[in-house]
C-alpha cells in the first residue's frame, strides 16, 4: 500500500494503522476458534502468502519442485529437501515458516525430539507408519494430518516394508535452536 504524504497525512497515516491492526485482531480471533487442521492450513497459507511477498520483493514469485532441491541425509535411511525456510532454497528462504519433504525408509525413524517454540505439522503423502508422542502411538497413511505442538516429545517412523513420504510444516521456521533431541520415553520404541 502506498500512501501520499501530505502536511495533515498524520491522521491518515493514524487512521490507516488502526484499520490494519483491527483486521489483524478480528484474524487471530477467528484463526483460535478453528481446528487445528484448518488453523495449520490457514498458517500454511500464510507461510505460503509470506514466502511470496518476501520472493517478489527481490524477484519476483518461487515455485520449487522437490526433485529440484538437494536432498539431506538426516540419518541412516531418513532424508529431508528443505523447501522453504531458514535453509531452503535461497530464493525461498523465510523464518516465518518452514516447509520440508521427509522420506524415511522401510523400519527407519526420526529422532527422538521436541521443539520449544515451534509447532508442527505431518501431511502424510504415502505410506503407513505410527507418530509416536511420548509413549503412545498414532497410525498414518496416506492423506493423515498430525499436528504437534511446541514441547511434544514426538517420533515418526515408517512400518516395516513400507516407505514413508510427508511434508513437515513448521512454524516458526525450524532451527537446530529450537529442536531438542531426547531419549526415546520409556515404553517408546527406542
Amino acid at each position: 500500500m502506498t500512501i501520499a504524504r501530505t502536511d495533515d497525512s498524520a491522521p491518515v497515516l493514524l487512521d490507516v494503522l488502526r484499520q490494519a491492526s483491527a483486521r489483524q485482531s478480528k484474524l487471530a480471533i477467528m484463526i483460535q476458534r478453528i481446528s487445528p487442521l484448518m488453523k495449520s492450513l490457514v498458517l500454511l497459507l500464510a507461510l505460503g502468502a509470506t514466502s511470496a511477498a518476501n520472493a517478489q520483493q527481490s524477484s519476483g514469485p518461487v515455485a520449487l519442485h522437490p526433485d529440484d532441491v538437494a536432498k539431506l541425509t538426516v540419518s541412516p535411511g531418513v532424508t529431508l529437501k528443505e523447501l522453504t525456510g531458514r535453509v531452503g532454497a535461497p530464493a525461498a528462504q523465510s523464518t516465518m515458516g518452514s516447509v520440508a519433504l521427509f522420506r524415511l525408509e522401510p523400519g527407519r525413524a526420526s529422532a527422538w525430539s521436541h521443539n520449544k517454540v515451534g509447532e508442527e505439522s505431518f501431511f502424510i503423502l504415502k505410506g503407513k507408519g505410527e507418530v509416536w508422542t511420548g509413549n503412545q502411538a498414532h497410525a498414518v497413511r496416506p492423506g493423515s494430518f498430525i499436528l504437534i505442538p511446541p514441547s511434544v516429545v514426538r517420533s515418526i517412523r515408517a512400518s516395516k516394508g513400507e516407505t514413508l513420504e510427508f511434508y513437515a510444516v513448521t512454524t516458526p521456521a525450524w532451527s537446530a535452536d529450537d529442536d531438542v533431541l531426547v531419549q526415546a520415553p520409556e515404553g517408546a520404541p527406542k
